[in-house]
């Protein structure tokens, strides 16, 4: 009996250390979620600082100020050229035939000039091809 006891006393003591080892881990997770959540935090409000300094003064830097707020608008140009072009390829289409991508309301692929009329109308593009009529 003394054996099993030995065991018992065992079982319980690596389950109890087992719980705390566990216990720390979760309680470092939570630590680390908190301090994440924070520093967060910090670089929200600092974002807003530097916002809202950038806006006083109008994008015009001084001193050592100077070369950041040139970057900033280095910056702001490219992304406004991105959005443009982001809006452009929004309105473009595959061409059915060359797979290159052709304004929505095109009538032509620019491309290949493949008719980009639906495949619905193929007779009125045939004949217009016949005819000459090749306007874009």
């Amino acid at each position: 009996m003394d054996f099993l006891n030995k065991v018992g006393e065992s079982l319980t003591s690596f389950g109890n250390g087992m719980s705390a080892r566990t216990k720390n881990m979760m309680d470092q997770s939570n630590l680390n979620n908190q301090l994440r959540q924070h520093e967060n935090t910090l670089k929200g409000l600092y974002e807003k600082i530097g916002r809202q300094y950038y806006e006083e003064k109008q994008g015009k830097g001084e001193g050592e100020y100077a070369e950041i707020f040139e970057q900033v608008a280095g910056v702001e140009a490219i992304t406004d050229e991105l959005r443009k072009k982001i809006e452009i390829a929004k309105s473009m289409v595959p061409c059915p035939k060359c797979g290159g991508l052709t304004e929505s309301n095109s009538r032509f692929c620019k491309n290949c000039g493949n008719p980009m009329q639906p495949a619905g109308n193929t007779e009125d593009t045939a004949e217009q091809q016949s005819s000459g009529d090749m306007q874009s």
